[in-house]
């Protein structure tokens, strides 16, 4: 039994760093955020409304990664952690959101395998990345790149256990860590641009 659902840091990064996270995510290519392979643009856009783009950068990767395994050990969770993801670089714009959904599973049949291809998106017990063979995605961050005044709506919701945490207005810089299978959302944004920067820590299946 999970007690903590969440692990909130208000401040987790400085201003400055927040920018240039931003400016590394804005170097690349942003792309619409998909949800389910398949669906038509239509479906796509009810359920996903956000653009993405990588960011692999190891300061940036270290720092992330660092705070995820703090928030491992200091929420109680002591997950087997191993392998963190790249860093999800995403906006969202006027009516942007993402539905309720997971990160993924975490028991056997979550386990990733080994493909030479997938689809886009690609399905989470998949992998073309070889260290995420037999993995699965432990904990999620989610961090907050804009000041409140930014944008409104946008606001994370996490549910677990049928309770529903909210961190509406969060500061710059601030961010949440989670179990990968909480069930979570971005309510729509009404107006501005929300930036953020996601992360997924893997670990061997639950057992």
């Amino acid at each position: 039994m999970i007690t903590n659902h969440y692990w909130y840091v208000p401040e987790a990064l400085s201003p400055q760093q927040c920018d240039e996270l931003c400016s590394l995510g804005e170097s690349f290519e942003q792309k619409p955020g998909i949800h389910l392979a398949g669906s038509s643009p239509e479906e796509q856009e009810n359920y996903r409304d956000s653009e993405i783009s990588w960011v692999s950068n190891e300061f940036y990767m270290d720092l992330l990664s660092g705070w995820i395994q703090q928030a491992n050990k200091e929420a109680n969770w002591w997950f087997d952690l191993q392998t963190p993801e790249k860093i999800q670089y995403t906006t969202y714009k006027a009516d942007g959101h993402y539905d309720w959904h997971i990160d993924g599973l975490a028991d056997n049949h979550a386990a990733r395998k080994l493909k030479s291809k997938t689809p886009n998106p690609c399905p989470l017990n998949e992998t073309i990345d070889p260290n995420l063979q037999g993995l699965v995605r432990k904990l999620s961050l989610t961090l907050n790149l804009s000041k409140p005044e930014d944008h409104q709506g946008g606001v994370l919701e996490i549910v677990h256990n049928n309770t529903l945490h909210q961190f509406p207005d969060p500061p710059k810089g601030s961010l949440v860590v989670f179990p990968s299978w909480f069930r979570h959302r971005i309510t729509p944004i009404t107006q501005g641009i929300r930036k953020s920067a996601v992360m997924w820590y893997n670990g061997l299946p639950l057992r």
